[in-house]
């Protein structure tokens, strides 16, 4: 049963604009550069309306500092003297309650906004980043730290609205109550501020290294966890349950190691901040309460005095005990912002032009490209691919056959010549253009745990229903499809596991079919199926192959005998070609090949 509160992909109306080319690395810098691009205003409200209520709370003991002063004066002048500062600290009372309200509401909506479209930019740019980057970072870490990465920040910022600005603005007022009730006292209390501020900043600058180390283990934590559990069929069938529970003990202790770190130098640097604020607010009122015994201070001021002492040591507190929650997000913000915001590997030339594919001329021009760890796949490789030609690829596992194909979709930096299309540099046009004239059929097809609707309307998102049904006909999935109870609309589960190894490649086969690109990749795009399906399929991908440019790649030499012509590929190079008729007759590497196969040798 479809939920129907879920939101549809076609119910977006608007997708906000994406940085470019990407936010900052660092937190603050990268929380900056949020506000400054339109959430400044909801910063300024925010600040606004924490300033008035701690003002409000800040100016209570003033007031009933006047209210007590008033007692001691109340025969001479009767309540008249009193009434004005007890509606006074009434109107304080209720616009704390307010304003406490008011900032609560406001805050958690203008930052919900704020990390939502943190996520939404991150979330794009993560999409930008080559295929070398997701194979060395977990998918499953990198969601979790985009939306971890917007939480941090959002409560960041409030932790500095309700706890740095507020003690701000508090001990604004405090000066100028101090300078007009016990102006002998300020000059302490300034010396105070200062030292106060001094510790805070040293200690903060250590606490930040701590608290990306305590990050950066629990995010290792997680990303272990999701790889067990993403292959939870492995584990289940060799029974390593209790062995990956093993494997999590060292990750966990070095959590543990970290956690306790930051905990402790945490606790450290509460420690001396309260000690020292208490020690100077103990020394403040004992030296009011000598003045007020001298009767150099007012019992009112005195009281006012007293009561600020207390409001300034509770707030003090409170920011201590919140340090923990702000450097532990502090860390998770900075270790999302370095993992996911690290630099695109490829990206496109400034005004780059889209790609324009007239007849679908392919060619390779002594292109040279090394895997990361410096072994050679290509050195000076070359091929020409005529518009609308079928060419099909060959050779043992290793020759380069799926790289070159990665090469052309430019998902992978070769180190010199050129890759052209109808005379244009793919390294020159932009990369969203590229892979819209590529259609391919992969030898794993990539299914998302949607419907088997949108998995094939993925490769035109505009299509209306009936051409996707097309497409599916062709592709002979139309009959397993109709059969589900929910037919078209059923969701397939998490990397298409509802579906057998064949189905899932019918359905991309379909997806390929919509898309209707000039330029046509085939990577063992019958692997999956049984010899019946294969059959059926061929037919379907012939007629797809008219005039398109094709490059097939296969093991069963059978399903690419009928092409314009066959490379075969041996350590980068180009071993032979020609058409199946004519490799046979050289006797040479392809022959051998075909023999193996016909001979019952796979």
């Amino acid at each position: 049963m479809s939920d129907e509160s879920a939101p549809r992909p076609d119910a977006v109306i608007e997708v906000l604009p994406i940085a470019s080319p990407a936010p900052p690395r660092t937190p603050f810098r990268y929380i900056f550069h949020y506000l400054r691009a339109g959430f400044l205003r909801p910063l300024t409200g925010m600040v606004v309306l924490m300033s008035i209520w701690t003002a409000l709370e800040t100016l209570q003991p003033y007031f009933i500092g006047q209210l007590v002063q008033g007692l001691t004066q109340a025969q001479a002048g009767g309540i008249a003297r009193v009434v004005p500062w007890f509606a006074a600290l009434c109107v304080t009372w209720f616009g704390t309650y307010v304003f406490a309200h008011l900032y609560a509401s406001y805050s958690q909506m203008r930052l919900t906004d704020l990390r939502l479209h943190m996520q939404d930019e991150m979330f794009a740019y993560l999409h930008g980043h080559a295929p070398r980057y997701f194979m060395d970072n977990a998918s499953g870490g990198l969601v979790q730290k985009i939306r971890q990465a917007g939480n941090a920040a959002m409560i960041i910022i409030d932790y500095l609205c309700t706890n740095v600005v507020r003690l701000g603005v508090m001990l604004t007022i405090t000066v100028v109550m101090i300078l007009h009730q016990a102006p002998d006292l300020l000059a302490p209390f300034c010396i105070f501020l200062t030292a106060f501020t001094a510790i805070a900043v040293l200690t903060a600058q250590r606490m930040r290294h701590f608290a990306k180390a305590h990050a950066k283990a629990a995010a290792d934590v997680v990303g272990r966890m999701v790889d067990s559990v993403t292959n939870w069929d492995v584990v289940r069938s060799f029974a390593r349950a209790v062995y990956e529970r093993a494997t999590m003990q060292p990750f966990n202790a070095a959590e543990r190691a970290a956690h306790l770190k930051l905990r402790l130098s945490l606790s450290a640097m509460r420690m001396t901040l309260h000690v020292f604020s208490v020690a100077f607010i103990a020394w403040l009122v004992w030296e009011s309460l000598q003045a007020a015994l001298a009767g150099t201070m007012s019992v009112g001021a005195f009281t006012t005095v007293l009561m600020l002492s207390f409001t300034v040591a509770a707030t003090i507190r409170t920011l201590g005990d919140n340090l923990f929650v702000y450097f532990e997000y502090y860390g998770i913000l900075s270790e999302a912002l370095t993992t996911v915001l690290a630099s695109h590997e490829i990206v496109d030339p400034p005004g780059a032009a889209p790609l324009h594919v007239r007849g679908g001329a392919v060619a390779f021009e002594r292109v040279t490209f090394s895997y990361a760890d410096g072994a050679p796949v290509f050195t000076d490789f070359s091929l020409s691919i005529k518009p609308g030609e079928r060419v099909g690829l060959v050779g043992p596992s290793g020759a380069g056959k799926s790289t070159l194909i990665k090469l052309l979709r430019r998902q992978f930096i070769y180190e010199s010549g050129r890759i052209v299309i109808d005379g244009q540099d793919i390294a020159r046009v932009s990369w969203d253009s590229l892979h819209d004239c590529i259609g391919e059929v992969p030898q794993n097809p990539s299914i998302f745990h949607r419907s088997v609707r949108d998995n094939i309307r993925y490769s035109r998102p505009d299509a209306r229903d009936d051409e996707v049904i097309a497409a599916a006909k062709r592709a002979h999935c139309h009959e397993f499809i109709a059969g589900r109870e929910q037919g078209y609309d059923s969701v397939v589960g998490e990397k298409g596991m509802k579906l057998s190894g064949g189905e899932r490649q019918r359905v991309a086969i379909a997806r390929a079919f919509l898309k209707n690109a000039p330029i046509l990749l085939l990577d063992e795009a019958t692997s999956s199926l049984d010899s019946e399906a294969e059959h059926l399929i061929q037919d379907g991908l012939l007629a797809l192959m008219k005039g398109r440019t094709v490059i097939a790649i296969a093991h069963r030499l059978s399903t690419i005998a009928h092409l314009d012509r066959i490379v075969v590929l041996d350590k980068g190079r180009i071993a032979e070609q020609g058409t199946h008729a004519e490799l046979l007759a050289a006797g040479g590497v392809y022959a051998k090949l075909w023999q193996r196969q016909a001979g019952g040798f796979m």
